[in-house]
């Protein structure tokens, strides 16, 4: 099976955004979070995607989408003087029924290539974890907790 389609989105796919991160969040992170963080993230981002959209410094926002709708995401962004890496990606979600078909991959380059990156992974997203392994990424022993997602414990990767 081939990846989806996928381009740079507009300020016109904010609510397409907001769809399948909430989706993707409820699919991935159902029991690893409280509920009241997934109903939160419903409630809050689409004004956040709305403003990332449009931020004139404008990080650019990878959609997938197949047959018309949206199936996944992908944003990668500066990572800051005091990091281990440049390039952090911020962002890679797609919906269970892409599994397996390359889109996370696809977005993966398109969002960061082949340069040396870091990200912040759920420790107990066993399938995120492997994916990211797969592609070069390896725990580096950093580990802290999101407090407003439930006290959830994240792990970072670098390549």
């Amino acid at each position: 099976m081939t990846s989806a389609r996928i381009r740079i989105a507009h300020a016109g796919d904010a609510a397409a955004l907001h769809q399948v991160h909430c989706a993707t969040w409820r699919e991935a992170y159902a029991d690893l979070v409280p509920p009241e963080v997934l109903d939160e993230r419903e409630r809050t981002g689409l004004t956040r995607w709305e403003q990332v959209l449009t931020d004139d410094a404008g990080m650019t926002v990878w959609l997938a989408h197949r047959d018309g709708r949206p199936v996944g995401l992908a944003r990668a962004e500066a990572a800051g003087v005091h990091q281990v890496r440049s390039l952090q990606l911020s962002e890679l979600y797609v919906l269970a029924g892409e599994y397996g078909r390359g889109t996370g991959a696809h977005l993966l380059e398109l969002a960061v290539g082949d340069a040396p990156c870091m990200l912040w992974v759920a420790r107990d997203n066993a399938r995120a974890v492997a994916f990211y392994r797969k592609h070069g990424f390896e725990a580096d022993g950093a580990e802290q907790q999101v407090e407003p997602w439930g006290a959830l414990p994240i792990i970072r990767m670098v390549r």
